[in-house]
């Protein structure tokens, strides 16, 4: 008999051996510095047919273009000008990211002349009335300040020329009409009168759409996400399908809040930067932060009052479950008592250290690479339990699981309401968000679940009138 009390120490030694100690009150330090990060885009190309441009130049523009009377074309001569548009305005895209536009239009008036001629002033007039057609080029802009700013405004041709000989002087009525309708397209080929497009309003309410908290269930506790956007980017292109592309773009970082919706205060539009990016973009990050008495709830569900069976005469019923950072690892420490046939009732502790990772097929937070420990002022119950590990850490796996997939259904939802946005000229939609959990870390006070959205900005037109 006493030959087989090594051998049993042996075993018992190497059972004991084999389980690494848990020591809670001093954990090991995370390895993981690395920062995940919630930096999120919104790219928005916004195609607008010049076609409508044209549609909305030709409803607002006046037929009266300007009306001048006794203006000086210098040597005594004068006219009288009543310029008014006779016909349907046109818009095409040049290259030169340019825009060309053709108007039809009728000069009216009489070319008068005051000269001494021999001591006498000689008075005469002559009517004219003359149809032209003049080609008007100009680079449209967005501005600093949000309007359509038109640049290298240019009349490449009248159509005809504008010299007429009076009484042997040659007029020439380039320049006067040249400065004055220059100053009616400054006016009529802005902002409000090309296009009626608030490109500012539409950037605020993009912005503040961005910015706006939302919030889901997330168990017991209401999660808040919001934006602290940084960025705005915006370039503006003309294309030879004769469209005017504007390419939108917002940059922040995602932030979450648990419990009481966060009051934010409202960011105002910074300057604009040129935006190289011409891609549909959205890929926004959602970094859940949950607090570790949070998980402590979910979990205390999964496993307190469990009957956790080591063998035949033994189970493991946990309870008062409370998690904490354990290096790169959770720890589940949980009071437990053992119910023994014909023994009494042991008590102690359990402690459980695993890595969180997702399970995609299950859609939920696992625990994996896990250490096991138990703590009890019994001794051979402690021996039993350890011998057990295997088993009750298997069952114990089982029961550690936090669902995900409602509350990923839930974001995606939110997300597609949160990203549909109505403007006084298009409607924007978040088209079928694809939301995966990207990464998971820990701190010494949250646990980190970083969910990554990607997918499209949808843009529906209105009419510009």
């Amino acid at each position: 008999m006493s030959s087989k009390y090594p051998l049993f120490l042996i075993f018992f030694i190497l059972i004991l051996g084999s389980c690494k100690s848990i020591k809670p009150e001093n954990p090991p330090a995370p390895t993981n510095q690395d920062v995940f990060s919630a930096k999120s885009i919104i790219n928005v190309p916004i195609s607008i047919p010049l076609s409508l441009f044209e549609e909305n130049l030709n409803e607002n523009w006046n037929s009266q273009l300007f009306s001048d009377k006794a203006l000086n074309l210098g040597s005594g001569l004068f006219a009288d000008l009543d310029v008014n548009r006779t016909g349907k305005i046109s818009l095409r895209a040049l290259g030169n990211n340019s825009l060309q536009v053709k108007i039809p239009m009728n000069l009216k008036g009489d070319l008068k002349i005051e000269k001494k001629v021999f001591g006498q002033v000689l008075s005469t007039s002559i009517p004219f009335n003359e149809n032209i057609s003049p080609e008007i080029s100009f680079v449209p802009e967005i501005g600093k300040n949000w309007d359509l700013v038109v640049k290298n405004l240019n009349i490449d041709n009248w159509g005809r020329s504008l010299k007429y000989n009076l009484l042997g002087f040659e007029i020439d009525l380039d320049p006067i009409v040249r400065g004055q309708l220059h100053n009616v397209l400054d006016k009529q080929l802005s902002l409000s009168n090309l296009s009626r497009l608030d490109f500012k309003n539409m950037a605020q309410e993009t912005w503040n759409a961005f910015s706006e908290p939302y919030s889901l269930e997330f168990g017991e506790v209401q999660v808040h996400f919001y934006a602290v956007p940084t960025r705005l980017k915006v370039r503006d292109k003309v294309s030879i399908d004769q469209k005017l592309n504007l390419y939108l773009g917002i940059e922040g970082e995602m932030h979450s809040k648990v419990g009481a919706k966060p009051q934010l205060k409202p960011v105002p539009l910074p300057d604009i930067e040129d935006n190289e990016n011409e891609d549909n973009v959205l890929d926004i990050v959602l970094p859940l932060t949950l607090r570790y008495e949070d998980l402590d709830v979910q979990l205390n569900k999964a496993i307190s009052g469990q009957n956790i069976r080591a063998d035949k005469n033994t189970v493991l019923i946990p309870d008062n479950l409370k998690t904490q950072q354990y290096g790169d690892k959770i720890l589940l420490g949980m009071d437990f008592k053992a119910i023994r046939n014909e023994k009494k009732e042991v008590k102690g502790k359990i402690f459980f250290a695993g890595m969180p990772v997702f399970d995609r097929d299950s859609e939920s937070l696992k625990f994996d690479n896990v250490e096991f420990d138990v703590k009890t002022s019994d001794f051979l119950a402690r021996w039993g339990i350890k011998s057990k590990r295997r088993k009750i850490q298997k069952q114990i796996e089982k029961l550690a699981i936090i669902p995900l997939g409602g509350f990923l259904k839930g974001a995606s939802s939110e997300l597609a309401h949160q990203g549909y946005l109505e403007t006084g000229f298009a409607t924007f939609k978040v088209v079928n968000p694809n939301l995966v959990v990207e990464d998971i870390t820990n701190t010494a006070e949250t646990i980190q679940i970083f969910l990554r959205a990607k997918g499209e900005m949808d843009v529906q037109l209105k009419s510009l009138k």
